[in-house]
């Protein structure tokens, strides 16, 4: 058998095949790594070749077992690893100083076969075999590392989905809507404006709440929610009347004033702000009654001065859920949805790995969110000046704009993504406890995205405090953000399919990689909150896409703007939402 390879007979989409594993299998039989099965360990996510589960395997040529990967040799079962000694690798220089047959070996934390003549992975069908056989095993028998139950097939790589179908009312349902509501008035919509475009004076310095309501109103999860009349303010109002109630009497009883256990409703102030806003009516709309009800809930934000909206986001969003948590202690009636609707259009995962750099033993956290505060990058280009190619008249003489002669560095919204994601060391004087070494280590720290939500904020850290220098100042840096944002690099399966290969097992629902994750990991940029001027004599406004235009939204005015006008403004608060939202099959709908 010749060992040259005929090129012209090569199919031009499969590579040529390692010589050096056709002539180890030639000497082996046609199972070579049945043998290796028993030593193949199953984790949730992976593969590992270990003898012992308990194993911290190391290079028999350094003694490293963290900085590099390690290989372990098929013949001898010889552990080196890939860095370099003297021009070869350790692994190269131990299948060159052996005999022959010592050049196929595998990658002991990723089950995969490399080649150390040729330093690339391999592929051979029969030893991919002998790994999904151990996974089956550890699985469905328990073995492996861990007992893992095994999931039903058809739900490896496929989630259960209802089928969107469009609604049309029966004539009982056209009664009643009939009956029930009155036709919106047209002459309200003779603007140009789309409807549900409305200006919300400013009360007081209120700048900061209003561009995070005109965000809010037009996210399309929470929008569809309240304009379908999921949260009734009358009857979510009635219930709780009759609670104000006792606990006014039970107050006057202990001679206690009898208005202070009075509870507040948020959600109803927000049902009645969408209410008024998609009624079609043009005017500004004072959202007084929503603040009053806000300073309740949030005593140590209450007056005139100027908030920061990223703090008003995250304490409107904490009075959405009290109410709900309230709620779920009575039984569920009609207009109380049955969980809170911030946390299911917010909410997602992060997931958090530390792992100890003397034996790779990896503690993971996961953590809710309702949004992800992002760092600037790191300012490489100095005093760089930034310029715009927008025009003059494109500008429209907007203060916003940026000036030619702005001088500061530029940052991206997937630059920022990617340094939140990066693989940090943590310093000496944050040593991890490490539970298999039982002391404490130097460890890296790596933050990812375990479960996305259906709505994403993205909070930029403009302002800096300096606790040395008792000092705060705003960071003025650019930043270059898309209209359309693909999240699966950052997702904790991306994430773990870089750091352990490319054979990734589907134990952990939601970091598997499937078809449905995949489209809707796609988000649509629909808001952009600003911040201009100062740290303490700021303005914020919000710029709204609807459709395929953008609107300014300043207090009580709206206008239409140039998408140049956005992408120069200063963002603090970025808003995408999927661009494909599923339907997931409910107990119910399983039943019927």
């Amino acid at each position: 058998m010749s060992s040259k390879i005929n090129r012209s007979s090569i199919d031009p989409i499969a590579p040529p095949s390692c010589t050096h594993l056709t002539e180890f299998r030639s000497r082996n039989g046609s199972h070579p790594f049945r043998a290796f099965q028993n030593c193949l360990r199953v984790k949730p996510g992976r593969a590992s070749i270990r003898r012992d589960p308990h194993e911290v395997p190391r290079c028999s040529a350094c003694g490293d077992s963290a900085t590099s990967r390690l290989y372990a040799c098929i013949a001898c079962a010889t552990v080196s690893c890939h860095a370099p000694a003297g021009g070869l690798y350790h692994a190269t220089a131990h299948a060159s100083a052996m005999s022959p047959g010592h050049e196929i070996a595998v990658d002991v934390d990723r089950a995969e076969l490399f080649c150390c003549a040729c330093r690339d992975q391999i592929y051979d069908r029969d030893f991919d075999a002998a790994v999904v056989l151990a996974q089956t095993s550890a699985s469905t028998l328990g073995g492996g590392s861990a007992a893992i139950p095994s999931p039903r097939p058809e739900n490896l790589r496929k989630r259960r989905r209802v089928d969107y179908r469009p609604w049309f009312p029966d004539q009982r349902e056209q009664f009643l809507m009939g009956s029930g509501s009155n036709p919106l008035d047209g002459d309200h919509c003779s603007s140009d404006l789309p409807r549900g475009l409305r200006g919300l004076n400013n009360l007081g310095n209120t700048c900061f709440m209003n561009s995070v309501l005109q965000a809010l109103l037009h996210t399309p999860p929470l929008r569809n929610y309240f304009l379908s009349d999921r949260h009734n303010r009358y009857f979510c109002q009635k219930n709780s009347n009759a609670g104000n109630a006792e606990r006014r009497t039970a107050n006057n009883k202990d001679g206690g004033n009898g208005n202070k256990n009075v509870r507040v409703c948020l959600a109803c102030d927000l049902d009645a702000m969408f209410s008024a806003v998609f009624s079609g009516d043009r005017k500004p709309y004072s959202p007084a009654k929503f603040l009053y009800s806000w300073w309740q809930h949030a005593a140590n934000l209450a007056g005139y001065e100027q908030q920061d909206a990223h703090e008003f986001f995250i304490s409107m969003l904490d009075g959405l859920c009290e109410k709900v948590e309230r709620d779920r202690r009575k039984p569920h009636g009609q207009g109380i949805g049955d969980c809170c609707i911030a946390h299911r259009v917010f909410s997602g995962i992060l997931r958090s790995d530390v792992m100890c750099m003397a034996c790779g033993f990896t503690s993971t956290t996961y953590d809710p969110c309702v949004d992800i505060s992002l760092d600037l990058e790191p300012n490489q280009g100095g005093s760089a000046k930034i310029t715009t190619t927008t025009s003059k008249d494109s500008c429209n003489g907007e203060s916003d704009c940026m000036k030619p002669g702005q001088t500061s560095g530029t940052s991206t919204l997937r630059g920022c993504l990617e340094q939140f994601t990066r693989a940090e060391r943590l310093g000496s004087d944050q040593k991890f406890f490490c539970q298999q070494c039982q002391v404490r280590q130097e460890s890296l720290k790596q933050m990812s995205i375990r479960k996305l939500p259906l709505v994403s904020c993205f909070h930029i850290k403009r302002f800096e405090h300096s606790s040395t220098r008792k000092m705060s100042r705003k960071v003025d840096r650019y930043l270059q953000f898309p209209l359309s944002l693909d999240m699966s690099p950052y997702l904790s399966s991306s994430i773990l399919r870089s750091r352990f290969g490319n054979r990734i097992f589907p134990f952990d629902d939601d970091e598997q990689p499937d078809a449905t994750s995949e489209l809707a990991s796609e988000f649509e940029l629909f808001a952009v909150v600003t911040h201009s001027g100062k740290l303490d004599a700021g303005h914020y406004v919000t710029y709204l896409r609807l459709g395929n235009q953008w609107y300014k939204c300043d207090d009580a005015w709206v206008t239409q703007v140039d998408e140049n006008i956005v992408r120069a403004a200063q963002g603090y608060m970025m808003f995408y939402v999927q661009k494909m939202l599923y339907y997931k099959a409910t107990e119910k709908q399983g039943a019927s």
